[in-house]
């Protein structure tokens, strides 16, 4: 009976402390680290591919001009969302296009890109399941503007610009410089906002989000 005891309580504590619970406030736009993400309960996904240009021929398509150049480059994201399962073992990240509704708590859905170890962007979005009731979105500029005034954080609104491959109407976004980081706020019930890192942008960031949870997503689960 004393040894049965001690196998419980070992296995309650061993629940608790697999239980990671998110502290991070991630609309303040602060950097965060990949363990710090890891020690708040999110899920670490990676793909390695080659990226670079071809050589160039002369106009007699004799020998390339130029030697092929390519860098390997490892994208590493971290997403709040468990990994999808098959026959018991995690694999990559849930498609959550298709099975939003599978989403534990209909949590938000927060995803960080890291380019070879530098983080690069951040992705906030609301399940898309149809019952899906929505909290805390920004519905208008206002909202934004109380919002990060309550927690007396700096902003400053910004032009819009046009980025490309954004599915969503120009007219349904604003620009702000959140603590020092460019974010688009998407003004709808679905999609909330990106923010970049870098002063470079890439201009695709909806597509590489739709691309990580799509049916058939490259990523494979880490940890």
């Amino acid at each position: 009976m004393h040894k049965l005891y001690i196998l419980l309580v070992f296995i309650v504590l061993t629940i608790i402390s697999c239980t990671k619970k998110d502290t991070i406030n991630h609309y303040l736009n602060n950097t965060v680290t990949q363990k710090e993400l890891l020690d708040n309960g999110f899920y670490k996904y990676s793909m390695t591919y080659l990226e670079g240009e071809s050589p160039e021929k002369d106009i007699h398509d004799y020998e390339p001009t130029n030697p092929s150049h390519y860098d390997t480059v490892r994208v590493e994201v971290f997403s709040n969302i468990k990994p999808k399962k098959i026959n018991g073992i995690p694999k990559g990240p849930l498609p959550i296009f298709n099975d939003s509704c599978k989403i534990e708590n209909r949590n938000k859905i927060i995803t960080y890109f890291f380019r070879n170890n530098s983080l690069e962007f951040k992705s906030i979005m609301n399940p898309i399941c149809s019952d899906t009731k929505t909290k805390d979105s920004f519905k208008t500029q206002i909202d934004i503007k109380k919002y990060y005034d309550s927690l007396k954080i700096s902003y400053k609104k910004m032009p819009l610009e046009r980025l490309r491959n954004h599915n969503d109407s120009i007219g349904l976004r604003v620009r702000f410089i959140i603590n020092n980081f460019e974010s688009y706020f998407y003004l709808t019930e679905r999609k909330e906002m990106i923010t970049y890192y870098k002063t470079k942008k890439r201009g695709n960031e909806d597509m590489l989000v739709w691309n990580f949870y799509k049916e058939d997503s490259s990523y494979e689960f880490i940890e």
